[in-house]
């Protein structure tokens, strides 16, 4: 009987095992289709959330906003807080640490 009591204790007991990290941080990259092969790798990014978005999929407010691709967004909630854009070469230049630097200090 011990055992089961134990056994029930041990299951129902809250545990950060299986946790998710929530955090209000987003990473965001939109690019166009034909310049996919512009995209940035940032899938090693930590404490965010990465996401990912074409150009040609966005509202036509949003495509105004954005004059070059790729550009990378960092959100606190959602409030932009960071931001760059590539030049005419349509190629950013940027490497992920400093993107990560950012997302530390947040």
């Amino acid at each position: 009987m011990r055992t089961f009591i134990a056994l029930a204790f041990l299951l129902f007991t809250p545990t950060s095992l299986g946790k998710v990290e929530v955090t209000d941080i987003t990473v965001l990259q939109i690019n166009a289709h034909w310049n996919k092969n512009n995209d940035i790798d940032l899938n090693g990014l930590r404490g965010c959330e990465v996401q990912y978005g074409l150009l040609e999929r966005q509202s036509e407010q949003l495509k105004k906003q954005i004059q070059y691709v790729p550009v990378v967004v960092i959100y606190k909630g959602n409030k932009p807080v960071r931001q760059w854009s590539a030049d005419l070469s349509f190629k950013l230049n940027i490497d992920i640490n400093e993107i990560q630097q950012v997302v530390d200090k947040l």
